[in-house]
């Protein structure tokens, strides 16, 4: 990979920019991009990347502009290609060999460089993923929250062949479960906790794990599948005595959760096994986190078109 100019103190570039950029580095080339329309080159960079390349295009500027020092990426080690091979991980999770000759980088550098920007995504969830500093103001259903499950390579029990600890339900496999909570009145990830062990089951998260008591504490309530019951003065769930406007109500937004944790999944490194160790599910998930919180939050019509388009093949 040849070296580009954009190692400038600050490197703010567009989405016309990152669209061309990101196409090229795949391989697309120029009069292939010219001869496209604009839907097309951008599904394109979207099968490749994740995200539309206005939402690259932001990430890139707060990782170079954010208070947040984790996340900050300071001048020497600003690349827009590294930046876009980690958001290539994300979404396609690619072997080393498939990355090296995709890119023409060695496999050590790739993971090198792949690691350190997928890291500075992830830091960024202290800035994109707050409880708000008004706890809500004078609302009291402030959250919906959800478990998702992943697949992860079983890590190794010290006796057995088999760890019933890690068994997910969903997958009937060995996985991972986080926590999720989505603010009612806003389109925000306000509450991320994990990974849990995929046995650990979402009740019991909610009540041992720290959201329940950040709840009470608050004054705040909570709204929760059938698998909540029980807990009614922190999370209420659907039932026979809700009125038609409250069922309703529950009803859109536990679809609003699903609807984030299926936008998780587009991505591939949490959709199939994931190889890695769970330090870095961890990177990844919460990495996928932060950039589905970029997209909810500069929603676009064309977005959302592609997305549906791309869940239906």
């Amino acid at each position: 990979m040849e070296d580009g100019n954009h190692n400038n103190p600050t490197s703010i570039l567009t989405a016309d920019e990152f669209l061309k950029i990101g196409l090229q580095l795949v391989g697309y080339k120029k009069r292939r991009i010219r001869r496209a329309k604009k839907r097309s080159n951008v599904e394109r960079f979207l099968g490749h990347y994740g995200s539309i390349p206005c939402i690259c295009a932001m990430i890139w500027e707060d990782l170079q502009t954010t208070e947040v020092e984790e996340a900050r990426i300071p001048a020497e080690h600003l690349k827009v290609e590294y930046f876009l091979m980690a958001m290539h991980h994300l979404k396609r999770y690619p072997t080393e060999i498939e990355r090296e000759g995709m890119f023409d980088i060695s496999s050590k550098w790739g993971r090198d460089k792949v690691w350190y920007y997928v890291e500075k995504i992830q830091a960024l969830k202290a800035q994109k993923i707050v409880w708000p500093d008004d706890n809500f103001g004078d609302d009291i259903w402030v959250l919906t929250v959800d478990g998702t499950h992943c697949w992860l390579r079983e890590p190794q029990h010290p006796v057995w062949s088999q760890d019933p600890e890690w068994y997910s339900h969903k997958f009937n496999k060995a996985g991972v479960n986080y926590e999720l909570g989505i603010s009612i009145s806003q389109n925000r990830l306000v509450w991320m906790n994990g990974p849990f062990k995929a046995g650990l089951n979402d009740i019991t998260i909610f009540t041992n794990e720290g959201l329940k008591e950040k709840l009470r504490a608050t004054g705040k309530k909570a709204i929760g599948d059938g698998g909540y019951s029980g807990h009614s003065q922190q999370i209420s769930t659907p039932n026979s005595h809700d009125s038609k406007q409250v069922k309703k109500f529950k009803s859109r937004a536990l679809k609003r959760q699903e609807k984030f944790n299926g936008m998780t999944k587009n991505f591939d490194c949490l959709s199939g096994r994931f190889r890695h160790s769970v330090d870095r599910f961890k990177n990844c998930f919460e990495a996928v986190c932060v950039i589905c919180q970029y997209q909810i939050e500069n929603d676009r019509p064309l977005y959302d078109v592609l997305i549906d388009d791309l869940m239906e093949d």
